[in-house]
């Protein structure tokens, strides 16, 4: 039996100094809350508005890429999960939200976690900014738009991208545990040369994101960035500036993505981890055909900055 993850969870990391942590979260848009765990770090646990406990946790340490979690639906499998060989026992998960998990350890030496049961609070509601009028659709009359300075809202993590050292390997490994289907695969040259996939949540006719989990071989391994959800464009280019008068390093956008379809923000942390800000992205449901694109549609975008080559 093949679990499948229903999203993704959060991503981990490890950072220096959580008083800039926190700043920096608080700016990108997430509400943040402080706690020690089993070893007494002191750890900060970040959420956006969907009700979930947490989806970035930075604990206290050495700066580093730690890990990240699935949620998984239903009991079952969990269990299927902890019968698989490298899994944990399953465990009480003792931070916010609860539930239960099985730990893994992936081919890169990252820290994978299954986890289920989670206690979720209420979402809440973004501001919403009257509807938008098109060339063919006047839905907003003698309301002006205002705007008031603020951060962007985030609402959920929605995609992690990793490097890893043997794609191949790494595709098998999560597709094994957590049933992935691939919307994009990736080639660099020839078509047979894959080096990366898009992948996507297996939720049968349910649409899910184009990608929750998107791997690209690389000579080194860990964290490429983490993708959070907000509202819409506006929401977006308002977290922008707010970041911006905040002082962060920018790192790529705004534009729109060729796959995937996001439009996209990308900053980086004061630890040099990249987070993108999105918002309307594809939906696909499972019975979607993989596709297979090469590495310039990768780095391309439908309009917006182009991605700068490194040096």
């Amino acid at each position: 039996m093949t679990a499948k993850a229903i999203d993704i969870a959060y991503v981990h990391i490890a950072v220096d100094d959580l008083d800039r942590m926190a700043e920096f979260l608080g700016r990108f848009g997430m509400t943040s809350t402080r706690d020690t765990d089993a070893d007494r770090r002191a750890v900060l646990y970040s959420r956006g508005t969907d009700g979930a406990p947490y989806q970035h946790i930075a604990e206290t340490g050495e700066p580093r890429f730690v890990g990240l979690g699935f949620e998984i639906e239903n009991a079952e499998d969990l269990e299927a999960l902890a019968g698989m060989p490298g899994a944990s026992p399953i465990e009480e998960v003792a931070r916010p939200g609860g539930g239960r998990r099985v730990r893994f350890t992936d081919p890169n030496g990252n820290e994978v976690t299954a986890i289920q049961g989670w206690q979720r609070t209420g979402s809440s509601e973004p501001q919403q900014r009257p509807p938008i009028n098109t060339g063919t659709a006047r839905q907003r009359l003698r309301e002006p738009v205002r705007l008031e300075a603020r951060a962007s809202q985030v609402k959920r993590l929605g995609h992690c991208v990793l490097f890893v050292k043997d794609f191949r390997e790494s595709e098998a490994w999560y597709k094994e545990r957590f049933g992935f289907l691939t919307s994009d695969a990736i080639h660099a040259g020839p078509e047979s040369n894959v080096i990366g996939a898009f992948m996507r949540c297996d939720r049968g006719d349910m649409p899910v994101d184009h990608h929750t989990l998107f791997l690209l071989q690389a000579p080194g391994t860990g964290m490429q960035h983490a993708a959070f959800e907000v509202h819409d464009w506006d929401d977006l280019m308002l977290g922008h500036d707010a970041l911006e008068a905040g002082g962060y390093t920018h790192n790529w956008g705004i534009g729109k993505h060729i796959l995937g379809s996001q439009v996209f923000d990308y900053w980086h942390d004061p630890f040099g981890n990249v987070m993108e800000h999105f918002t309307d992205g594809d939906l696909f449901d499972s019975a979607q055909p993989p596709g297979l694109s090469p590495v310039q549609s990768l780095l391309g975008v439908q309009w917006g900055e182009r991605m700068q080559p490194p040096g």
